[in-house]
Order: structure tokens, then sequence, then C-alpha cells
């Protein structure tokens, strides 16, 4: 599960989003990864790390309703974005 003392900042679409991903099961993310297009890409990028606006954050909730395949490239964002802000905050102590 995810460690909500972690979260920091997190807008509250993203903490629904990691909830929901720390609950699927390995039916759901045993699936392959299908990565979107490249402009999709960027946006869910910029999402997963929390740099989108109120617009932009409506957009990328559409395109995963439409591409339910690409939730998992977006929890490997997050993934990734976690690990690299947890990273930079034990190097600056």
């Amino acid at each position: 599960m995810i460690d909500p003392l972690r979260l920091g900042n997190v807008n509250n679409d993203l903490k629904t989003v990691l909830d929901f991903l720390g609950t699927i099961g390995p039916e759901v993310s045993a699936r392959v990864l299908e990565i979107p297009p490249d402009d999709a890409a960027r946006k869910i990028r910029r999402f997963a790390a929390g740099g989108i606006g109120d617009e932009e954050r409506r957009e990328v909730c559409t395109l995963l309703q439409l591409h339910p395949t690409w939730v998992r490239y977006l929890a490997d964002r997050v993934k990734e974005s976690r690990k690299a802000r947890i990273e930079r905050e034990d190097a600056d102590g």
C-alpha cells in the first residue's frame, strides 16, 4: 500500500490513482505495457510528477478512461517520480 506520509503535497487526483494502483491485482498489473503516443506520454509524465494544471489534468483523466491500458504506464511514471523525489529529499538531508 502507498505510504501517505511520503506523498507530501500530491494533488487529490494523483492520490486517487495511487490508491487504485495499490489495490490492483496481478491480473491487471501483469498486462503488457502499452506505451501511449508521444504527446499523451508527455502529459502522463507531467501528471505523474504533479506538474500540470486543471485543464491538462482533465485531459489526462479522459485519456486514461479512453485507454485504460495506459494506467500501467502512468503507474510506472508515478513510481519513477516518487523514487526521484525521495532520493532528492534524502540527498538534501
